[in-house]
């Protein structure tokens, strides 16, 4: 995990924006890019955010740890890939042998969820994806404002003509303003928030809880398959269906809020700036 402090940050998009993000790509108009607007200023307290999408290896252990069979798993993986289920009652879930560094691909919203409680952690709110992809700068991608076809995992770049996703850790000069891995490409991510097409009108005026209702939830960062360059921007979002529908390829990082400083000047966990230990 890493810490990302507190403070403003620049999010969603201004309207000459909106219009370059939609000439980046033949098809770029039939986007909802306007639900990026209008732009403003939110103020974060400090949190953590994963530096890495959760691995194969890492859903697996859960999945152990659970005890959940592949029935079970259904609801949690919309397609099981680069994932052996347990032959057997005392088998165990497995990694594809090369896979195990991969991000957990095709999970639904209500099984990102699940793995992130299991850890004692949380789905980020799209808010907080947003500023650990960004910054603080207002950075189109998250290594700048310059399109670079090699430094993320899609349609083009060096995905070869069989391969799909790649290691958690591949593009480090791809990498955000507070060092996390591919916050574009590889796979989509879930957040907490339920879709809203209009939220950021509520938002601009200061009042940033989460929505209770809306189209699916949100996702961000754009996957392997995608084709269009405005994909993935920072400010890039949509709305899947929670389940089944639309979520190949999604995966997820995970969150946790930073412990509240004592008068001492110390964590909540009794060292200075020291995250709680995390699960393995």
């Amino acid at each position: 995990m890493r810490l990302i402090p507190g403070g403003e940050f620049l999010m969603g998009s201004a309207p000459a924006e909106i219009e370059a993000a939609k000439s980046m790509d033949r098809d770029g108009r039939l986007f909802a890019v306007n639900h990026e607007t209008p732009q403003f200023h939110p103020n974060l307290p400090a949190y953590y955010l994963g530096v890495y999408a959760v691995t194969n290896a890492q859903f697996a252990r859960f999945l152990n740890a659970t005890r959940t069979g592949a029935e079970a798993a259904a609801l949690w993986l919309a397609t099981v890939e680069h994932l052996v289920p347990p032959v057997n009652e005392e088998a165990l879930w497995r990694a594809d042998v090369g896979y195990e560094n991969h991000p957990v691909a095709h999970v639904s919203w209500p099984g990102a969820d699940a793995y992130c409680r299991w850890a004692g952690l949380r789905l980020p709110t799209e808010i907080e994806w947003e500023k650990g992809a960004r910054g603080s700068d207002g950075r189109i991608y998250p290594w700048g404002n310059e399109w670079r076809e090699d430094l993320l995992r899609w349609y083009g770049g060096d995905r070869g003509e069989n391969e799909t996703t790649a290691p958690v850790d591949a593009y480090p000069a791809g990498c955000s303003p507070y060092g996390l891995f591919q916050m574009a490409g590889n796979v989509d991510e879930w957040c907490a928030d339920a879709y809203q097409p209009a939220v950021y009108r509520r938002y601009s005026r200061g009042d940033l809880h989460q929505p209770a209702a809306g189209y699916g939830s949100v996702v961000r960062g754009g996957a392997c398959m995608r084709r269009s360059k405005l994909e993935f921007r920072c400010a890039m979002r949509r709305g899947n269906p929670s389940v089944f529908v639309n979520i190949l390829f999604t995966g997820f990082r995970c969150a946790c809020d930073a412990p509240v400083p004592t008068q001492l000047g110390l964590s909540a966990t009794g060292s200075a700036g020291a995250p709680t230990p995390l699960p393995a």
